[in-house]
């Protein structure tokens, strides 16, 4: 199985290549989807302990996530204000944008230790991942890449979530509608958003979220089976309730969206009894759950411009 997901994956990145003509190397240069090294990046994470929006620890992990963006290779790595979205791009050959998105900062009021492995560190490892992947191969044959990993996603404390929820995504297409500033792509540009939540359950279930675009989530489907054999589980199948996410905004403002989610976090009805509590830890996450999404989204991404 190993053997047949890395020659997939090297023939979506292979796709991804503009311009490299018969230049096998320079196609084969950036890899796969290294999930031992999304792990590290999830670990490095949970190592600086909570990090809600506005706190020391929100500020460390921001800064961890600007570096790596840059070490990967990623163009026009920034920090947005008030709000701390690092954003970055990797440019495409054709016009328009795909936003891939995460967020960064984790729940306050669960426990003074709360540390997010599932909720939020598995998101950001993922993208940081696929940047990893994917910047050797600019300029990509498609829409340039946006990554944003949004801070202020969590309502702070018991306030409502659809208050006070989704601040730094809801910064990020306000910035966009307001003639593509700080690093956000004009909205007309964007062609869809792919929001990547709690996705390291070591039980991984990604059923299509309600709100979400069924086309997009079809490729994440159809992705997800190409990587699969009789011995592996397809996490990308089902149905499930809509959730209050970074993905509203976008869809607010008409532009396609998917949220890739595990709203199933533990024993009990979803959310599950992990979710928003202090058992979210990091022996609750697993590699082989961040690459099972890491995996499908190289060769999904070719599929959504």
């Amino acid at each position: 199985m190993a053997m047949k997901r890395a020659m997939i994956v090297i023939a979506a990145l292979a796709l991804l290549v503009a311009g490299c003509g018969d230049d096998d190397e320079s196609a084969a240069s950036g890899g796969g989807f290294d999930a031992e090294r999304a792990f590290a990046d999830l670990r490095d994470q949970v190592a600086i302990g909570p990090r809600p929006a506005g706190s020391a620890g929100g500020r460390e992990v921001v800064r961890l996530i600007a570096e790596r963006l840059r070490e990967a290779g990623a163009q026009s790595v920034r920090v947005q204000r008030p709000w701390r979205n690092v954003v970055a791009s990797i440019p495409g050959s054709e016009p328009g944008a795909i936003v891939l998105g995460a967020h960064h900062d984790t729940k306050t009021g669960v426990s003074p230790d709360f540390v997010g492995a599932n909720d939020g560190a598995s998101g950001v490892a993922v993208v940081l991942e696929l940047a990893r992947a994917l910047a050797p191969q600019a300029p990509l044959a498609g829409p340039t890449v946006h990554l944003a990993l949004f801070d202020a996603e969590e309502a702070r404390g018991d306030r409502d979530f659809s208050e006070d929820g989704t601040r730094g995504s809801r910064q990020y297409v306000d910035y966009a509608r307001n003639g593509a500033q700080q690093g956000s792509p004009a909205p007309a540009e964007i062609r869809a958003m792919v929001l990547f939540d709690l996705v390291g359950d070591c039980d991984l279930q990604i059923p299509r979220e309600a709100g979400s675009d069924p086309e997009l989530y079809a490729e994440f489907a159809r992705a997800a089976r190409e990587l699969s054999d009789d011995d592996s589980a397809d996490p990308f199948e089902g149905e499930a309730p809509p959730v209050l996410d970074d993905h509203i905004p976008f869809l607010e403002e008409g532009i396609p969206a998917v949220d890739l989610i595990d709203f199933a976090y533990g024993p009990g009805p979803s959310p599950g009894e992990w979710w928003h509590s202090p058992e979210d830890t990091l022996d609750k996450v697993c590699p082989a759950s961040l690459e099972a999404v890491g995996e499908a989204a190289l060769i999904a991404l070719p599929g959504l411009g």
